[in-house]
């Protein structure tokens, strides 16, 4: 396991523990919650981008339409 410090001023530091203890948790998890989020949003863009090297608009297109029928005709 790895140390990452973290400078930030007073007042920073002051919403960082209120917020940690409106939520029941520490500072400590807070920041491994919000790393975690990130990392999880990067890997579903990297995702998102290799489907969509090997994807097909045309049947994108085709399936957004009949997404858009659905939803209009409901």
């Amino acid at each position: 396991m790895k140390t990452i410090p973290y400078r930030c001023d007073d007042s920073r530091h002051k919403a960082l523990l209120g917020a940690a203890r409106a939520t029941g948790t520490s500072v400590q998890r807070l920041f491994d919650n919000f790393v975690t989020h990130v990392l999880a949003e990067r890997q579903a863009e990297a995702r998102f981008a290799a489907r969509q090297k090997r994807g097909n608009p045309a049947r994108g297109r085709k399936l957004l339409a009949e997404i858009r029928q659905r939803i209009a005709t409901q």
